[in-house]
């Protein structure tokens, strides 16, 4: 009996369910996973919560085997992407089986193509600032929130349908109850002795715009030379910082300055509890602008963030770029363990 397999462009309210409702398909009607990636996933394609779809582009696909939901992709082109000619692909998901997923991905191209790009990178949605790479390595490890998990044929299905590697991405885990290494808190002790320098939580009590443009001022700045980074606008930092506020410890959501200057952040936020029932958190941000590095700042501001978390914390650092020297060093300082998990990202040419 042949099997009937075609591609559609979601239209409609219908489609749109049975694209959220891959990750039933895929994890299971009841896990933890597929309950968090629908509600991911719903929130980074809704223009009203994600406010980089004013300047994406963006198309959903999905996959159908005799009328039967079997896959989903969606593509993006960002416009104020530095990389030329680059679209994306992201929100994979699939069943094993590699017929499908080349015709997915088939389908993402041909629309990207049309929108003049001449390459694709991915899984990155909407764009490489957002839910980017595929798990290939740490299954054990716990799921984290905002971070991709996939089943691991994932990568065989990437790379049977020809996609290289551009990029891994490496996650560290941190244990409080493990001291503070020698070297940064002497690192945080020169800080103090620069005049004018102070490190503070958010202040709810400013308005909330004066905050964000210190912290849109120190990610445009610091990230600016980071593999990936779209420079973000004031209303996608406004975005990050309600939510980091309503989800977040005050104490951990931490800025620096110098001589009232915008210096530096560190956000930590709460991540799921591991089997064994410590709090855990996500260094989900440590940046420190070019002008004022060297000073030990970002010391300073991983040992204030230390002296808040609950003594039995378990801290994850991710996602740092496998040739991001810098932040490994430091990470190297913090802790001597290996990556908890790895994620790649796969790119093309277009045909």
């Amino acid at each position: 009996m042949q099997v009937s397999l075609r591609v559609v462009r979601v239209q409609n309210r219908a489609q749109f369910s049975s694209f959220l409702g891959l990750a039933e398909l895929i994890y299971g009607r009841d896990s933890q996973v597929a309950l968090v990636n629908r509600r991911e996933t719903v929130l980074l394609l809704d223009p009203r919560a994600n406010p980089a779809l004013r300047h994406v582009r963006l198309a959903l696909f999905l996959a159908l085997q005799d009328d039967i939901p079997v896959g989903r992709v969606a593509c993006a082109v960002d416009e104020h992407c530095r990389e030329e000619n680059t679209g994306f692909f992201g929100a994979f998901e699939a069943v094993r089986d590699e017929q499908i997923t080349r015709a997915l991905l088939e389908a993402a191209g041909k629309w990207l193509r049309e929108e003049k790009c001449q390459r694709m990178i991915g899984p990155a949605m909407v764009n490489t600032n957002q839910r980017v790479g595929v798990l290939i390595d740490g299954f054990s490890a716990p799921p984290a929130f905002v971070l991709p998990h996939n089943p691991p044929y994932y990568r065989e299905l990437f790379e049977n349908c020809g996609y290289q590697k551009l990029a891994d991405l490496l996650a560290f885990e941190w244990l409080a109850k493990e001291a503070l290494p020698e070297g940064i808190k002497r690192a945080a002790c020169r800080a103090r002795r620069y005049a004018g320098t102070v490190v503070r939580p958010l202040n709810p009590g400013l308005p909330l715009n004066r905050e964000v443009e210190a912290v849109h001022y120190i990610l445009n700045r610091s990230m600016e030379q980071n593999w990936g980074y779209i420079p973000l606008t004031r209303t996608e930092v406004l975005a990050i910082l309600t939510h980091y506020q309503r989800v977040a410890d005050p104490r951990l959501l931490l800025l620096a300055r110098v001589d009232h200057h915008p210096a530096g952040i560190c956000f930590c936020i709460p991540q799921p509890e591991g089997p064994e029932g410590k709090p855990a958190f996500r260094l989900a941000l440590l940046a420190v602008v070019p002008e004022f590095r060297h000073r030990g700042i970002d010391a300073l501001l991983l040992e204030t963030c230390y002296a808040a978390l609950p003594p039995r914390s378990r801290i994850e650092m991710s996602q740092i770029h496998e040739d991001n020297t810098v932040v490994l060093k430091m990470v190297k300082r913090i802790t001597p363990h290996p990556p908890v998990r790895r994620y790649r990202v796969y790119q093309r040419n277009i045909p």
